[in-house]
């Protein structure tokens, strides 16, 4: 047992464990007092599960992970399609299976399996080899998944694979005629999503962020609700279990989207430089995986993967601030979920693999 420790990366392990235990600290204040008081407790599994997994996958070859992307791709595929037929609709969406009492979200699974495939597609072959075809292949390997997702709908999830895409200017060394692709392809699709694939709701969301005060006892309602319990958490906080936002219940969906809403309230100012400076320490370990793999295929999913987190932190912590419209997008460690914590965790420890085995030459 002591061996399979040694492939765990201690910069990089520490570092998720601060995450995870602020996080279950901010569900147990979350949760205090209502129904989902025994939230973090499930969490808490649901992060050991995770921790076991990455155990595992740290101690696995990647080459042998990357050789069965392919396959997995395909599953995933299969059960994006499936859930909209025989998936449990909750909220007005149909995201979900439910197995043994629990629901597992497959799109949360996939986005990393899409990350895998591309990248072992694309790393595979010499990046002087790859052509417009194969590059173009890859843009659409990332874009089916992610209307089936939109079907759902769960424009959130949606979004989350266009880290992915990055990829592709990556390989091409970030040339300007890459990027600016990539740029119009992305005005040119929300163009396209506005009219055709939003939903009104989703709509709304949009407009409620461009004017927060228009509807602040309907939609605009979370919002208002998290800028006020940032806004009192000042400098150092209220204190563990004190933000009367939390504790009063004002503050929606606190266990899930506005999760760093309540740690912002408690903790204040120097609580919120804490988590993003441990979230920065995170991403540049998992930026130094990709300067360190042994194969391409490695460094880009290691890219990809940063991206993927940045992305979440970004959305998240710019909807809880009523700077970005609310997606739904989940923070990592803060957020409950088991579908989402497993598959962060997955994600880690093929990085842990990866951070290993360039130790071992």
């Amino acid at each position: 047992m002591k061996e399979r420790l040694r492939a765990l990366d201690p910069r990089l392990l520490w570092v998720i464990l601060a995450l995870t235990l602020l996080g279950t600290l901010t569900l147990f204040s979350a949760g205090r007092n209502t129904p989902q008081a025994g939230i973090w407790l499930k969490q808490m599994l649901w992060n050991l599960m995770g921790m076991l997994l990455m155990l595992l996958l740290a101690n696995t070859y990647p080459r042998r992970i990357f050789r069965y992307s392919f396959l997995a791709y395909l599953l995933g595929l299969v059960a994006l399609a499936a859930v909209l037929v025989v998936g449990k609709k909750i909220g007005g969406a149909t995201r979900w299976f439910v197995i043994a009492g629990q629901t597992f979200q497959p799109s949360e699974l996939m986005k990393w399996v899409t990350l895998l495939y591309v990248s072992q597609r694309l790393g595979s072959r010499p990046v002087d080899s790859v052509g417009r075809l194969e590059l173009f292949g890859a843009v659409g390997l990332v874009v089916f998944p992610m209307l089936l997702i939109q079907r759902q709908p769960d424009l959130g999830m949606a979004l989350s694979f266009l880290p992915i895409l990055l990829i592709i200017p990556l390989m091409k060394g970030l040339r300007a005629r890459w990027v600016a692709g990539l740029l119009l392809l992305v005005v040119v699709g929300g163009f396209g999503a506005w009219k055709v694939a939003l939903k009104p709701y989703q709509k709304q969301r949009v407009m409620i962020f461009l004017d927060p005060s228009s509807d602040l006892q309907g939609k605009g309602y979370q919002v208002n609700q998290s800028r006020i319990a940032i806004g009192a958490g000042g400098l150092i906080g209220k204190g563990f279990t004190s933000g009367s936002q939390t504790q009063l219940n004002f503050l929606p969906v606190k266990t899930t989207d506005f999760a760093f809403s309540v740690w912002a309230e408690e903790r204040g100012f120097i609580g919120v430089l804490i988590v993003l400076g441990l979230f920065g320490l995170l991403l540049s370990r998992i930026l130094d995986a990709a300067k360190a793999a042994h194969s391409n295929a490695e460094a880009y999913f290691c890219a990809g993967a940063a991206g993927i987190f940045a992305l979440h932190l970004m959305v998240n912590v710019g909807m809880v601030a009523g700077a970005l419209p609310n997606k739904g997008m989940v923070l990592p460690f803060f957020s409950a979920g088991g579908s989402s914590t497993l598959s962060f965790f997955l994600a880690l420890g093929l990085i842990m693999g990866i951070l290993h085995r360039s130790r071992v030459k």
